[in-house]
C-alpha cells in the first residue's frame, strides 16, 4: 500500500511530536516496521536516542535516603519551562516548548558526587548529566521528581523528611542522616558538629531522627537569627559517638579520645 501525503503527516506527528516507538506507529498506521523506516529516511529525520529504562523503587532503600537527603542538603528540584528545539530535530520543532522537571546536586567534593551518581544508577537506573565543570549533575525525569517532593524534597525553607523516611529502620534513618550532614554540617574547632538551616521544621524531624543515636540539640530555643536561620549541634563529648553510629565521608575515622588525667 502507497503512502499518502496524510499517511506520512500523520508520521511526522506520531514520530516527531508523539515520539512513539517506530515497532507502535508501524501498528498504528498499518505498516510494517521496514516501512516505516524506509519514509522516515527518505524525509532526513534522523532516529531517535532510546532512551535508558526508567526503574522506580518500590521501597526506601539506603540509596534512595541518600538521594533524598543529598537533594534536601546541596541539592534542588528542576521544575521549568524550556525550548523543545535543539539538537539534531531542530529543523523540524522550531517553536515547541515543554516543562523539564529533575533534580540538581550541587557539591565541589568528587567523592560526594561520584557517590549521587552510583546511587541514582542503582535507584533508578539512569545517568545523571554533568553541569557546571563537574561540580553539578542533574537527573532530567518527572517520576524522579515527583517521588522525591512526595517524599519532601524541596526548597531551602520548605524541604521536610518524608514519613517513610523518619519511621524507616535505624539503618535507613543513620544514612539519610550521613549524607545530609556531609552536605551541610561543619566541624568547629571546639568540637562540636553544627548544621545550619533556614528549615527549623526541616531540622527538627532531623533532631528526631539524630537523637536515636546521640544527644544534640537546636538553637536558639526561641525565636531565630536576624537571616531567619537555626542550627542543630552535637556537643563535642558526642562527636565520637556520632562518628561511630553515623559516620561522615568528610572525617571517615572518629577522632582519638584524649587521654584520661589523673591527679
Amino acid at each position: 500500500m502507497r503512502w499518502n501525503d496524510h499517511d506520512k503527516q500523520q508520521l511526522r506527528t506520531l514520530y516527531l511530536e508523539e515520539r512513539l516507538p517506530i515497532a507502535e506507529i508501524a501498528q498504528r498506521l498499518s505498516r510494517t516496521t521496514a516501512s516505516v523506516n524506509t519514509i522516515l529516511t527518505s524525509f532526513g529525520i534522523p532516529r531517535l536516542r532510546s532512551l535508558p529504562r526508567l526503574r522506580m523503587p518500590t521501597s526506601i532503600t539506603p540509596a534512595l535516603a541518600r538521594i533524598h537527603a543529598h537533594v534536601c542538603g546541596d541539592g534542588h528540584l528542576i521544575h521549568n519551562r524550556e525550548k523543545d528545539c535543539y539538537g539534531y530535530l531542530a529543523p523540524y520543532r522550531q517553536g515547541y516548548y515543554r516543562w523539564r522537571y529533575g533534580v540538581g546536586y550541587t557539591n565541589t567534593k568528587r567523592i560526594l558526587i561520584d557517590a549521587f551518581i552510583a546511587d541514582v544508577r542503582e535507584v533508578f537506573n539512569l545517568q545523571p548529566r554533568y553541569e557546571a565543570k563537574n561540580w553539578m549533575v542533574t537527573v532530567k525525569s518527572k517520576p524522579v521528581w515527583e517521588l522525591l517532593k512526595r517524599l519532601g524534597a524541596g526548597k531551602s525553607r520548605s524541604w521536610f523528611i518524608g514519613e517513610e523516611i523518619r519511621v524507616a529502620s535505624r539503618v535507613i534513618q543513620a544514612t539519610w542522616l550521613h549524607a545530609f550532614f556531609d552536605d551541610e554540617a561543619h566541624f568547629d574547632p571546639q568540637g562540636r558538629i553544627r548544621v545550619r538551616s533556614v528549615n527549623r521544621q526541616g531540622l527538627e524531624q532531623a533532631a528526631s531522627m539524630l537523637r536515636l543515636f546521640v544527644p544534640c540539640h537546636l538553637t536558639p530555643q526561641q525565636g531565630l537569627y536576624p537571616d531567619h536561620s537555626c542550627y542543630l549541634v552535637v556537643s563535642a563529648r558526642s562527636r565520637n559517638t556520632f562518628f561511630q553510629l553515623i559516620g561522615s565521608s568528610k572525617f571517615p575515622q572518629p577522632i582519638p579520645a584524649k587521654p584520661t588525667e589523673f591527679p
